[in-house]
């Protein structure tokens, strides 16, 4: 992240502390943006993101528990699944800002959600599509067992769920309102 990419956005003026001391405090000089969305759409976009999300999690420590039943010369499927912990932890940190988002959002706010959001369920989207990938080759080349059978209906299903995590994108549109 570029760290003088919001400076421009920010003033800094002295203010006098309770001792009486000056001291500079930043406030917000930029634009502010809200969501183009209707309240109630906006309101099942976020029980969307919310429950696909908590789903999402399930399924990835479902995911991690079904490594433990996979035999040694399976391990390699867990490679795909353990990338997959960045853009798990990713979404789970842009739902939680877009449920706690103000309906005046900062430009820095508004990038924290609405360019990470889509960024990170994509990652998940592609390292789940991997990872079921892999179990379906393992499952071609070896034959089925029970705990890789399991494996790869948990990354199917967190594939699906991941299709539909990037295809609430849409909802994420902003517009720039006045002060």
């Amino acid at each position: 992240m570029r760290p003088k990419r919001y400076l421009k956005d920010y003033q800094l003026t002295p203010e006098v502390t309770a001792k009486g001391r000056l001291s500079p405090a930043a406030s917000y000089i930029g634009s502010y943006h809200r969501f183009t969305a209707e309240p109630e759409a906006l309101d099942r976009a976020k029980l969307a993101y919310t429950v696909l999300t908590a789903a999402v999690v399930l399924l990835f420590v479902a995911q991690l528990w079904f490594t433990d039943l996979l035999d040694r010369e399976r391990r390699f499927l867990v490679l795909p699944m353990a990338f997959n912990v960045f853009p798990v932890f990713g979404v789970v940190m842009g739902v939680i800002r877009l449920r706690a988002a103000p309906e005046k959002m900062t430009l820095h706010q508004r990038d924290r959600i609405c360019n990470r959001l889509p960024a990170f369920s994509f990652g998940l989207m592609v390292f789940a599509l991997l990872s079921f990938a892999a179990t379906v080759a393992q499952l071609a080349l070896h034959g089925v067992t029970v705990p890789t059978a399991l494996y790869c209906a948990d990354a199917l299903a967190l594939s699906v769920l991941a299709v539909f995590i990037f295809r609430l994108r849409t909802i994420l549109k902003t517009e720039i309102v006045s002060e």
